[in-house]
């Protein structure tokens, strides 16, 4: 899976077990790839001389989050994702922050998988893999 770096600024939010929105902005090092993505059909018609494509369905995507391991209770990746696997969870990303005007990414979305990682010398690592459940609304904060 394939995603972009966050920028210094980016805002991403998880609602926890409780539905508590969490910003783990702080601690997320990657997001991606995430906004919104429609099937194509084919609309071709018999009269036709090329092919011709309509709009389809949202596609449920898949992205992942990815970054900086903290279990301090009541905050960080640990305290908003453990108890979120298998549910379906409230996710805001703003690209380039949460201030009003600028963009952002929401919807609801299925944890699939949480992990943590580490090597030795290196920071303890997590990712969230998430699966899109429902529309994903594209507008401004």
């Amino acid at each position: 899976m394939t995603g972009y770096a966050s920028a210094s600024r980016s805002y991403v939010a998880v609602a926890d077990a409780n539905d508590v929105m969490r910003d783990l902005s702080p601690w997320v090092e990657r997001i991606g790839p995430l906004g919104r993505e429609l099937s194509a059909l084919d609309a071709t018609g018999i009269n036709d001389t090329a092919g011709r494509t309509a709009a389809g369905r949202e596609v449920a995507q898949e992205f992942a989050l990815s970054g900086r391991w903290d279990d301090t209770p009541g905050i960080g990746p640990d305290a908003a994702l453990s108890g979120i696997v298998g549910r379906a969870v409230t996710v805001h990303y703003g690209p380039a922050g949460n201030a009003p005007g600028q963009r952002r990414v929401a919807g609801k979305f299925v944890c699939l998988s949480y992990r943590i990682t580490s090597k030795a010398g290196e920071p303890v690592r997590f990712e969230a893999r998430f699966r899109q459940d429902g529309p994903a609304a594209l507008g401004v904060w």
